[in-house]
């Protein structure tokens, strides 16, 4: 999973946040909000999305990844960056 050339696609990042915070994938999906649904605090999301930046290999502004909420959130901002 790390260090992934695969596209940031919804599908992926779900596999990937799955993988990381070991949760089960049917409990993900593409509006699965961090905090309200995954219960993660300000530091835990900060940290999945740093992570999720290392493994796709996009580099995010704080104001990026700060506006990162939900799964397509990440994978827009992911796509973005892979253009």
């Amino acid at each position: 999973v790390v260090n992934s050339t695969q596209p940031a696609s919804e599908d992926r990042i779900m596999d990937v946040v799955s993988w990381i915070l070991d949760i089960p994938n049917n409990r993900i999906n593409p509006y699965t909000d961090f905090v309200d649904d995954l219960y993660l605090d300000a530091l835990e999301r900060d940290l999945l999305i740093a992570r999720l930046e290392r493994i796709f290999g996009v580099v995010l502004s704080t104001e990026e990844a700060a506006s990162i909420d939900t799964i397509q959130d990440a994978q827009r901002c992911f796509q973005r960056h892979a253009a």
